[in-house]
């Protein structure tokens, strides 16, 4: 289902569901980030839910929440400010991570991969530009939240590029609107 035009990356709040036959596939990019085989295969194969909460609290910073519910009812909080500060946290997938981030011109973004693909909306204001570095494992991963028109279809989408080393893992993440 598209995503309503009144939904703005100023205010993604909702809930989303994965699309997978428009997405690329993500094994290749978990296992770059250490994830485990049995985690893997439950990403490839399960419905993942993603509900988006955004707000502003009562000191002007930008919260991002992210609540992912996967087949099974394993579930991944990501709480995120929106202030371009640095910050670390445990996640229970990824292990110690510190990043950040913040609102930002797509014509500020130096991947070029990063750049594509975007609705006028997200070409015209901003899109939400996210770094997050594992503490531990030696990945570091580059994601833009926006919107983009797919199929004639304007839907949430994700582009995340993942580097370890010179390893570098580039995915188009799609997805649908639910309410």
């Amino acid at each position: 289902m598209a995503v309503p035009a009144s939904v703005t990356v100023k205010d993604m709040s909702g809930t989303y569901t994965l699309n997978k036959t428009l997405s690329d596939s993500s094994q290749a990019t978990l296992k770059l980030q250490n994830v485990g085989f049995i985690v893997r295969q439950a990403a490839q194969y399960s419905a993942v839910t993603v509900t988006l909460k955004q707000y502003t609290d009562d000191k002007g910073v930008v919260h991002l929440d992210q609540d992912q519910v996967s087949t099974g009812g394993v579930r991944n909080l990501e709480e995120r400010l929106v202030n371009g500060e640095w910050g670390e946290r445990a996640n229970k997938i990824w292990g110690q991570v510190k990043g950040m981030a913040r609102f930002l011109k797509i014509s500020e973004l130096e991947d070029d991969y990063l750049k594509e693909g975007w609705s006028q909306d997200c070409i015209d204001g901003e899109i939400i530009d996210s770094v997050n570095e594992s503490v531990g494992n030696g990945w570091k991963a580059l994601q833009v939240y926006g919107f983009a028109d797919v199929d004639g279809q304007r839907k949430h989408v994700r582009r995340v590029v993942t580097t370890k080393g010179k390893q570098v893992e580039k995915i188009r993440l799609v997805y649908d609107w639910k309410e």
